[in-house]
């Protein structure tokens, strides 16, 4: 856990953007299943689970999750007025 200079902890937003290489890729399906992954649903803990590490890499800027279909929508327009913007000003 992370703490900023007052002491209180500090929450991260987890952004997942899962990138593998072609041949761990390969190899990742045939990885037992462990009961973290079983309990959390997330597919990275198998890869920790099995002895592999992963890369985890905070970022400076806020981002939009897109987990529904209201979310996609959302996101969709948003991008059409940055479009829409880029086009106006160059």
């Amino acid at each position: 856990m992370r703490a900023d200079a007052r002491g209180a902890a500090v929450f991260f937003k987890h952004i997942g953007l899962y990138v593998y290489r072609r041949d761990f890729l390969l190899k990742y399906s045939g990885l037992p299943v462990g009961p973290l992954e079983q309990a959390e649903r997330l597919e990275q803990l198998r890869a920790l689970e099995n002895g592999h590490s992963i890369r985890v890499v905070e970022t400076e800027y806020e981002s939009l999750g897109v987990d529904t279909p209201a979310d996609l929508e959302r996101v969709s327009r948003l991008f059409e007025v940055s479009l829409e913007s880029i086009k106006r000003n160059g």
